[in-house]
């Protein structure tokens, strides 16, 4: 009965030391995840004040003045084409 219930104890501490160590492993994986959830956070904030920059160069270039000045030009007549195809219509009567 003695050798059992050393046995049983020795299952029981194996069995405890390795949740103690598979909690741990967890944790540091937990803080992993947070730090790369952080480093996501910033570089989205990153992109959307990466994006802000942009909009608002591209609205300076809105000033007709500056465009003129790189090169752009204002057409002097502007056409418009029909892309309605006319062979599939029924004929009017």
């Amino acid at each position: 009965m003695a050798k059992i219930n050393k046995i049983t104890w020795i299952i029981n501490l194996s069995l405890f030391i390795a949740v103690v160590f598979m909690g741990i492993e967890q944790a540091g994986r937990g803080a992993e995840i947070a730090k790369l959830e952080d480093s996501l956070e910033k570089a989205v904030l990153s992109k959307q004040q990466l994006t802000d920059a942009i909009f608002a160069s591209n609205k300076r270039l809105e000033n007709k003045d500056d465009l003129l000045s790189l090169g752009f030009v204002k057409p002097a007549t502007v056409y418009y084409f029909n892309t309605e195809d006319s062979f599939a219509k029924l004929p009017v009567k």
